[in-house]
């Protein structure tokens, strides 16, 4: 478990000023579990009203209108969360992770490149009839990981938004989002539900994406109208590592359409250009001279446990 802060800055400058400006930002973390938001803020620029509202998947949206001209926007979001991943995070899978979007559809070619990875293995007939979802998941995703962090070369640029996993697949290159489509993607075509993130990990950049593949309490079958309850895990196949305490989830989906961090709509003739900055460090815990802790810290080590359990609290108390 360890706390860490999250600074986030994107600004939009415009040639020429626009007007109705219509905006919506996934941009703030929100608390849920294997994440405690303690903390957060939110600054937009020009000055307007911001409308909150949370979507199917538990992300909230911030929206807002600028009417008046304006040659530039930004959005400044700061928070602090308490990250404990250590045992997934358990929530409720929703149906809809299991099937593919028109983004992560399944290729041939990566179905045979699915069946090549397992071949010899084990768990090549579960593959193969779609049943790995009461298999040994967790192997699944690293080696599925593994093969396909080998398969696709990190290529800044080669690729957009609205790329789908079968092109990136097939090009053998792209960026995060390209990585979590066709993780989600062969998942899904092997019978485990996936969900694509988006959100920040330690360091200093730009936002990332990594996918989440679920494990079931126990055994299920198809059930096509049913959730499940379990646990999700993460996984980041652009790193080639597992998703640990380090990550911040901002929005999570079926795909990069059901949680972009920022979009919108404006009116007037322009070109744009955008930069972002995030920044995501560990939180210091300071010391007074004689050594012992400072009490203007977020947490101490006293009643830890008993701390969380009512920051908790209070955050669901805010979101009723």
């Amino acid at each position: 478990m360890i706390i860490l802060e999250i600074d986030y800055t994107t600004t939009l400058e415009f040639d020429s000023p626009v007007t109705d400006h219509y905006f919506l930002l996934r941009c703030v973390p929100v608390s849920r579990d294997g994440q405690t938001v303690v903390s957060r803020n939110l600054v937009v620029a020009p000055e307007t009203q911001l409308v909150t509202s949370k979507d199917i998947f538990g992300n909230t949206s911030y929206q807002g209108r600028i009417d008046f001209p304006h040659a530039s926007f930004s959005f400044h979001s700061t928070a602090t969360v308490i990250v404990d991943r250590e045992k997934g995070c358990r929530e409720s899978c929703l149906p809809l992770y299991k099937y593919n979007t028109p983004l992560t559809r399944c290729s041939e070619l990566m179905k045979k490149f699915l069946h090549s990875v397992f071949r010899d293995n084990i768990l090549e007939v579960s593959v193969k009839n779609k049943m790995v979802r009461n298999c040994n998941m967790p192997l699944v995703a690293e080696l599925l990981m593994s093969a396909i962090h080998e398969r696709v070369e990190y290529v800044p640029g080669s690729t957009c938004v609205t790329t789908t996993a079968a092109e990136a697949f097939g090009a053998g290159r792209g960026v995060c989002q390209d990585y979590s489509h066709i993780f989600c993607s062969l998942c899904r075509e092997a019978g485990i539900p996936a969900r694509y993130v988006a959100g920040t990990s330690r360091g200093e950049g730009s936002t990332h994406a990594w996918a989440e593949y679920f494990v079931p309490d126990e055994e299920y079958v198809s059930n096509d109208g049913a959730a499940m309850e379990g646990r999700w895990f993460g996984i980041d196949c652009t790193r080639n590592r597992k998703v640990d305490d380090s990550y911040v989830s901002l929005a999570c989906g079926r795909d990069y359409l059901d949680c972009k961090v920022d979009g919108g709509i404006f009116r007037g003739m322009t070109d744009q250009r955008m930069t972002v900055f995030v920044k995501t460090n560990e939180k210091e815990i300071r010391k007074n001279q004689d050594g012992t802790e400072k009490r203007k810290t977020l947490l101490n080590s006293e009643n830890l446990e008993e701390q969380i359990k009512m920051l908790k609290l209070n955050n669901q108390q805010q979101q009723m």
